[in-house]
């Protein structure tokens, strides 16, 4: 019988991931990202110019493709995409 254990609340400390703290905090701003591109009714397209990046890596970074990112370089494209207005 396999054993259930309580999550942190962090499934990169769960994981015993050496950078949880800053990877939690990672999806969390991509989170933010795709709820205000949906939100805004922004397209892909439109989103990944705001931020100044091709939209193949915007697609990788909404994927959970980050960690390569800096935490500073995800909060820049965040505030891009928060300061559009809604379509």
């Amino acid at each position: 019988m396999s054993m259930v254990e309580t999550s942190s609340g962090n499934v990169y400390a769960d994981l015993r991931h050496p950078t949880a703290k800053a990877m939690l905090a990672k999806a969390q701003l991509v989170t933010a990202m795709t709820q205000a591109i949906e939100a805004k009714g922004i397209t892909l397209d439109h989103a990944a110019r705001l931020m100044g990046v091709p939209l193949d890596e915007l697609s990788k970074l909404m994927a959970g493709q980050f960690q390569g990112r800096s935490t500073g370089e995800l909060e820049r494209m965040h505030k891009e995409i928060q300061q559009c207005r809604k379509i």
